[in-house]
């Protein structure tokens, strides 16, 4: 019998948290999406527990932020204790803005979060969705990618797509196919995992115990929820740690057993690796199939989010024909080099913190104590200043590389809140919507202002106007600057009009009189709009229930 072939555009194996996002942003794009999981059941099991501002960002961006915003708690500060249980750092997260629009440090639940993202794909009637089928092989051609795809039952098919994206995890099956290494090291020690529900509200404490002898994490999560971590010594085997009367061990000097169920107890390893190459041809690597990396800044999953949000519009502009096939390459050019550096700066904090040695720790633990009596010092650790920021030095923006450490290009734009027509307030990518936006600043002298709406029309851009308060109620096409930040950023970098990517990074600011320059750089990449939509209102999703685990 001749198997049945399937027609697609685009492709995604796996349908965790990040093919499951990738395939709403596709959805949002109105982009033909199919995507196979090969469990039958979801993911029940906690695993990703921290979402950063950017995360929250990027979800609101294909519409689930505020369905998601009411299932995480807001960490106000997480702190560093030694051996003796003494303070000696506190990174503080209450409070610190860094123009993403949501708090900086959030704690969530892996299964509600995945729930929520499969859920977001039944908005779009072009996606489809399918559990219980794994890819078996794959081969390709100048125009499409064949997928040969069993199911539970064993049936066989082939599925005929134009793109292949490998979201299927760190012991990804597509990377393998591929024949792409992995490149870097393994810690072969260990950590246990626990996660709990708790039978009264946690305690408000997130917590890294670095005892040289046994580093322990401890964090409240949503809800009841709560994860304790600690490190596998080197003589220790893992089966024996994970047996019952061990995890009460490990739980009783922070809840009482008693009063909590334990829904996860697993050993997990430490990899810091990337992927040699992140794309054969029309197949993509996506999150851990591209890179895995250390817990201790919490950016695994955060990493996955980027690469989502990165690829997804840039497909979808070649798919509609309003890009050319070359703007993909800039994927892997532009996240490659942000991912290592999370990497190595999370390695680096784990040889810092996570040291066996106890004169290591003694200097570590003073030294740390005395930097915070400096203020300089002091902000640098409590304002998460040695986090490596989400900035992109080559690719596609204007020049194809950031001319100068200050310069706007290849930076996030800053999502305030700002005044609407009809009045209210609303973060400012609520209002600039799906595709490239044009934002232009009051002081645009009119001639410019007409170009920068003519550039908009043509890529099938919002273009909207910043005005200060003064200025009253906005009208159709404008935005109130309430907070003073967009007017205070055009001023910084001294520009009048700024370009914004699908994925809110900044392509190009310019003054007026220099947008025929900007105008033909982006127009020499994209010929047409990015065919998007205001994401569809989800509704209200249940809680998840943990009775099949508990």
């Amino acid at each position: 019998m001749t198997p049945q072939v399937e027609e697609t555009d685009v492709l995604i194996a796996g349908c965790g948290p990040v093919g499951a996002l990738t395939a709403n942003f596709l959805g949002l794009y109105g982009v033909r999406t199919l995507v196979l999981e090969r469990d039958l059941t979801p993911h029940s099991q906690p695993r990703a527990i921290t979402c950063d501002d950017e995360a929250m960002r990027i979800y609101q961006s294909v519409g689930l932020a505020n369905v998601l915003d009411a299932h995480m708690y807001d960490c106000p500060e997480v702190e560093f204790v030694g051996a003796s249980g003494e303070l000696f750092a506190r990174v503080v997260a209450q409070g610190l803005d860094f123009g993403f629009g949501f708090p900086v440090l959030r704690f969530f639940s892996q299964p509600y979060l995945e729930q929520v993202l499969r859920q977001g794909l039944s908005r779009f009637p072009h996606v489809g969705f399918q559990l219980g089928h794994r890819v078996e092989s794959y081969t390709q051609d100048a125009e499409r990618i064949s997928v040969s795809v069993r199911d539970s039952q064993g049936a066989e098919r082939t599925v005929r797509a134009r793109y292949l994206l490998a979201c299927d995890g760190g012991r990804s099956t597509v990377r393998q196919l591929a024949g792409i290494d992995m490149v870097g090291s393994t810690d072969e020690e260990g950590t246990i995992a626990i996660s709990l529900l708790l039978h009264d509200t946690p305690p408000p404490i997130s917590r890294m115990i670095c005892d040289p002898y046994r580093h322990i994490f401890v964090t409240r999560c949503a809800g009841n929820e709560m994860r304790i971590e600690c490190r596998i010594r080197p003589e220790e085997k893992h089966e024996d740690l994970l047996r019952p009367e061990r995890i009460r061990e490990f739980i009783a000097p922070h809840v009482d057993p008693d009063r909590a169920t334990i829904l996860r107890a697993a050993a997990y390893i430490t990899n810091s690796r990337v992927a040699s190459r992140w794309r054969d041809g029309r197949m993509f690597l996506l999150g851990d199939a591209a890179h895995l990396m250390p817990p201790f800044l919490g950016q695994g999953l955060c990493s996955g989010l980027r690469d989502a949000a990165n690829l997804s519009w840039k497909l979808a502009a070649v798919l509609q024909g309003h890009a050319d096939e070359p703007l993909l390459d800039s994927y892997e050019q532009e996240r490659r080099p942000h991912a290592q550096a999370m990497i190595e700066t999370s390695v680096n904090m784990g040889k810092v913190m996570l040291t066996g040695s106890r004169p290591v720790a003694f200097l570590r633990d003073n030294l740390l104590k005395a930097l915070h009596r400096i203020p300089r010092a002091q902000r640098f650790i409590r304002d998460f200043e040695f986090k490596p920021q989400p900035l992109i030095t080559r690719g596609f923006m204007l020049g194809g590389a950031r001319a100068h450490r200050q310069a706007p290009e290849g930076s996030y734009f800053p999502q305030p809140r700002v005044g609407v027509p009809g009045g209210g307030l609303l973060r400012l990518d609520e209002l600039l919507g799906p595709g490239f936006s044009v934002v232009v600043h009051p002081d645009t002298p009119e001639a410019s202002r007409r170009a920068a709406q003519a550039l908009a029309d043509s890529i099938g851009a919002r273009c909207v106007r910043i005005i200060p308060p003064r200025s009253g109620v906005a009208e159709p096409g404008e935005a109130v600057d309430v907070e003073g930040k967009l007017d205070a950023w055009f001023r910084e970098h001294h520009v009048d009009i700024a370009v914004l990517r699908p994925d809110r990074y900044l392509f190009g600011a310019v003054r007026g009189s220099h947008l025929s320059w900007l105008t033909a750089a982006l127009r020499g990449w994209i010929h047409g709009p990015l065919h998007g939509e205001t994401p569809p209102s989800l509704g209200s999703v249940p809680e998840f229930s943990y009775a099949s685990v508990a």
